[in-house]
């Protein structure tokens, strides 16, 4: 049964009570009230009736003294025609009396007034003289009967007027009985209801005030409270079933709420913290006061070589790698450091309890170490490194960005380094690279401007003295500081994205300066330009050469591609690979510079074929004094000359020196001992005084 009706059933049940209860009573209250009236009527008439014998009596008896007094001479027919009229009157009465109610004490006083009457009546006949008989009553005679006819009379009457009370009082007991039956009733009725009323409303109450605990206990977070009066068909299963309802929406939200707050502070591929919940950590580190036992040391990590595996093997092989190097993080920390991802493939540790520079450093060196080491990836194992910027928080620091940034320069610094190797933050560093931010803008400027251009140093043949081609070098005048040493700017380029315009604006003066010494008739057969690793990776760059040289009329054989040999040491995945064969199926030359310098030289000849080498001026300089030096450099001269691939020495100065590389095998020379490197316009007049004009356009 529902509640609504377990409450409206005993109010509306109360309701009908109280309306049968006051309908009752007014039923009794009317009835007594009849009652009292008819008996009221019934003593009216009785009484009406008595004062009607009264009358009689007095009437016979006045007529009877009439005819005992004076002796009135009448018929004898007219007596006891006049006397049985009051008799019959007299008579008449009695049978109304006897008709009307009344109680048996008045039914026999009746009896009694009629037979006193009787006896009287006899008497007063025989002395009217209608009733013969020998003994005639005396006057006193019939006075005395007369006297106790009145008394009867009377007594009667009193107990007419006395019944009448007594039914008068009997009609308002039986009300007041009434009325005190039917008030016990509904007070037991009410009793009744209301007690069940009662219990049914503290049950409600109590199943209420449980849900209501239930619902608090919920709303405090307790999910699984358990819920009671769930199986009931009553509002309060309703509102039971509503609040489990309740309670399961919100551990959904919760959990839902959970998984957001977790998204929204950590990376989604390696469940690391992110950027976010790094600052709000850093924050709280700033609680933390730094001491020489208590500092808190940011480690920003980022991985070597992590783009060029992802370009290669594609976004799910670099997601591997990251998640590997998220592994090799977190194994090398604490339970109370951080490990966070800010960026693609940048990380930033946070340790707690740091302690000295050494041991900051060897944890930095581990971290390097476990990221270095060898994944797996679709059955072939790929090598990343990484490299650490490590700054210190100091005391009374309350911007997490100053500190990230601090890291940020300090691994800049490792980079600049030759990667994989960890460097510490100081003002120094800071200067440093602010004066390098402060050269980057400069820079930008200045290819904006037309400051940087393209200088020229020949290549000759040392014994014939022909140009055999140019290395075009990229050099910078400054408006202030005057002309940089390409070292100054070069890997600042390069690490900030502006390496393609550089080298778009040598290779566009390049192409110029063949164009203008080829109309002027000199020899000018080919110019060299040096790319990138990160150049050579971009798969558009031979499509970007095609459509320079097309456009400027040029063939690919007058653009040589010079790349540093530590490109041909990368493994066989590398895309740069790919990109030097596809040139040199165009028709590009590639020269291998700074040969001698990097890693496993044979093995990187043997492995990829080159059209020259340009030997490192490391092992030409003083080589006409070292015997040792010209043995290495007669080894590298004749494996150059075995495998047929040209070869070119760098940085010679000298005419000692030059004499010794021809007596070696090795005829081409560049170096200060043939020309500077010089703007064009220095070119073209150096051209014209050593060699003139030519009427070809092109020296082979």
């Amino acid at each position: 049964m529902s509640i609504k009706r377990r409450i409206l059933g005993p109010i509306v049940l109360l309701i009908v009570i109280g309306i049968v209860g006051a309908f009752w009573v007014s039923l009794a209250a009317i009835r007594t009230q009849n009652a009292i009236q008819d008996a009221d009527t019934t003593t009216m008439r009785t009484l009406q009736a008595t004062e009607r014998a009264q009358r009689i009596r007095v009437e016979i008896e006045d007529q009877l003294s009439q005819f005992l007094e004076f002796n009135t001479v009448e018929t004898p027919a007219r007596v006891n025609r006049n006397h049985q009229r009051f008799v019959t009157a007299f008579r008449n009465v009695w049978q109304e009396l006897r008709a009307a109610p009344g109680s048996e004490k008045q039914i026999e006083m009746v009896a009694q007034v009629e037979e006193q009457f009787e006896a009287w009546n006899t008497e007063a006949t025989i002395a009217l003289g209608l009733l013969n008989d020998t003994h005639i009553p005396s006057h006193n005679r019939l006075d005395h009967l007369a006297r106790r006819l009145e008394l009867a009379l009377v007594a009667l009457e009193q107990e007419v007027r006395l019944s009448a009370a007594n039914a008068n009082q009997d009609a308002r007991q039986r009300y007041v009985q009434q009325v005190v039956v039917v008030f016990i009733s509904m007070i037991v009725i009410f009793l009744v209801a209301g007690s069940t009323f009662i219990g049914f409303g503290s049950q409600l109450v109590r199943s209420l005030t449980q849900l209501a605990a239930a619902m608090e206990r919920i709303r405090s977070g307790d999910f699984d409270t358990p819920v009671s009066y769930v199986d009931r068909r009553d509002e309060v299963g309703k509102i039971a079933r509503g609040v489990a309802a309740f309670s399961y929406t919100l551990r959904d939200l919760s959990a839902a709420k959970t998984r957001i707050e977790h998204l929204a502070l950590h990376d989604q591929l390696t469940n690391l913290p992110n950027r976010r919940a790094l600052q709000e950590y850093l924050e709280h580190c700033f609680d933390l006061a730094p001491s020489s036992e208590h500092r808190v040391a940011v480690l920003h990590v980022d991985l070597d070589r992590f783009k060029q595996i992802n370009d290669l093997m594609g976004h799910a092989a670099g997601d591997e790698i990251l998640r590997h190097a998220a592994r090799a993080m977190q194994q090398q920390i604490g339970a109370d450091d951080l490990t966070a991802r800010v960026g693609g493939d940048e990380f930033v540790i946070v340790l707690r309890q740091a302690g000295t520079d050494a041991q900051v450093e060897c944890i930095a060196n581990r971290i390097i170490e476990a990221v270095s080491q060898p994944i797996e990836i679709w059955g072939d194992f790929v090598h990343v490194g990484a490299s650490v910027g490590i700054a210190f928080l100091m005391a009374g620091e309350t911007d997490p960005a100053r500190i990230l940034s601090n890291a940020d320069i300090a691994l800049y610094v490792a980079k600049s380094k030759g990667r994989g190797r960890a460097s510490f933050y100081n003002d120094a560093t800071r200067a440093r690279f602010e004066g390098n931010m402060a050269l980057l803008k400069d820079l930008r400027c200045g290819l904006d401007n037309g400051e940087i251009t393209a200088f020229f140093q020949p290549q000759v043949d040392g014994i014939t003295g022909e140009v055999i081609g140019f290395e075009a070098l990229a050099r910078w005048r400054h408006p202030e500081r005057g002309m940089l040493d390409p070292g100054v700017f070069i890997t600042l380029a390069f690490e900030h994205g502006l390496g393609d315009r550089l080298t778009e604006r040598i290779v566009s003066d390049a192409i110029a300066a063949l164009l203008e010494w080829r109309a002027r008739g000199l020899p000018a057969p080919s110019v060299s330009v040096n790319f990138s690793a990160k150049q050579l990776r971009d798969g558009g760059l031979v499509e970007y050469l095609d459509d320079t040289l097309f456009a400027a009329a040029l063939e690919p054989e007058d653009i040589a591609i010079e790349v540093l040999e530590s490109v041909l040491f990368s493994d066989g995945v590398d895309p740069a690979l790919n990109t030097i064969e596809q040139l040199q199926k165009r028709g590009y030359k590639i020269e291998l510079d700074d040969f001698g310098t990097g890693h496993a030289s044979i093995s990187n000849l043997r492995r990829f074929k080159v059209d020259g080498i340009k030997l490192d001026k490391d092992f030409v300089a003083g080589v006409d004094q070292d015997a040792e030096q010209e043995v290495i450099l007669r080894t590298m001269i004749d494996l150059c000359r075995n495998l047929g691939i040209v070869c070119l020495a760098e940085g010679v100065e000298t005419e000692a020196e030059k004499n010794k590389l021809i007596s070696l095998g090795c005829s081409r020379f560049q170096g200060y001992g043939v020309a500077r490197p010089m703007p064009q316009d220095a070119v073209t007049e150096w051209l014209e005084t050593q060699y003139g004009r030519h009427t070809t356009a092109k020296a082979g």
